[in-house]
């Protein structure tokens, strides 16, 4: 009697245990049944703009689900990733992230998340550089001239960014700190804005995607004098690199990738970024990007968290070093 009690067991706990097994496969099959949402803690014209933009129109032609892309702005991209965080772990809200996210853990004393455990990360697709520009009124032409005329006024030029904290504002932060000099932060309400005000001579320099500013550098009315990365950018093969322009050691490149929030399935993590990276390996994905000055660079899930961890304690230092916060 025991025996057969024990094998009715047995056979019970063998079948809850493959329906368990089974019900992820099941889950990420149906997967997405209703409309995916892609967070943006950033405003319209930004590279994540793009690329979440890129992606929901991608995704919803991979898999016949609506895929709709929400800008969620404020504080330097903490609201809208709060949100991403918050959110519940079924994979109908996802986020695009980019460098800021690991910056902020640097900046902002009180988040109510942890930029890596918060999260799933799902793949990282991306990065860009961005260039360093000044009005055309402004008497240099090169970034060691400007560094001249900044330490000749120390405090008295201004520099305009999308806002507190984000990667344009830290970007401009990072050279200052590195080339000994001081300037006067500016923060927008919006990338464009800032630009607007970079064109029209409001702002004297402003940092922040190569694509922003290509025209204007194009018309003459701004004056590239570096790019932020290690190596040139090919849409300004003739502008050098910061560290080729006299900042030694000047290396950054603004990623951008795609996360849920923490307890995300992971037949649904796998889902996604298998999905994702077969765009990233079509022709006309890479055409398209390098239209926009962005270059595929794809890690997995693992080696994408583990960056934005790395970055997040190199940008701690920063801070520190630095005395740049946000409060």
């Amino acid at each position: 009697m025991v025996s057969i009690f024990r094998r009715k067991t047995l056979h019970a706990a063998a079948a809850l245990s493959a329906a368990a097994l089974a019900l992820p496969k099941a889950v990420a099959q149906s997967y997405p049944d209703k409309t995916v949402k892609i967070i943006v803690p950033y405003g319209t014209g930004t590279v994540s703009d793009w690329t979440a933009r890129f992606f929901a129109k991608a995704l919803n032609a991979a898999w016949g689900a609506p895929v709709v892309v929400e800008n969620m702005t404020g504080a330097g991209g903490v609201l809208g990733t709060q949100a991403i965080a918050k959110a519940v772990p079924d994979g109908y809200t996802l986020g695009v992230l980019a460098s800021n996210h690991s910056m902020n853990a640097a900046l902002y004393r009180n988040l109510s998340y942890d930029p890596v455990a918060s999260f799933s990360p799902i793949i990282h697709t991306s990065f860009n550089q961005f260039a360093f520009c000044v009005n055309a009124s402004l008497p240099v032409s090169t970034l060691g001239e400007f560094i001249a005329l900044a330490k000749a006024k120390p405090g008295e030029i201004n520099f305009g960014s999308s806002g507190n904290g984000g990667s344009p504002h830290m970007a401009v932060e990072m050279l200052a700190y590195m080339a000994g000099i001081k300037l006067m932060h500016i923060p927008y309400r919006s990338n464009g804005a800032a630009v607007v005000d970079l064109v029209s001579g409001q702002v004297s320099l402003m940092s922040t995607s190569i694509s922003a500013l290509l025209p204007h550098i194009k018309s003459g009315r701004i004056e590239a004098l570096s790019v932020s990365g290690d190596t040139r950018s090919p849409l300004l093969p003739e502008v050098p690199t910061a560290a080729e322009a006299g900042v030694a050691g000047y290396n950054l490149k603004n990623w951008n990738g795609i996360v849920g929030p923490a307890n995300l399935p992971a037949a649904i993590v796998s889902k996604v970024q298998n999905q994702v990276a077969a765009i990233l390996r079509e022709k006309s994905t890479a055409e398209q990007f390098a239209a926009q000055g962005v270059e595929i660079e794809v890690m997995n899930s693992e080696g994408f968290g583990r960056r934005i961890q790395t970055e997040a304690d190199y940008w701690r230092r920063v801070a520190a070093a630095s005395g740049v916060k946000v409060e």
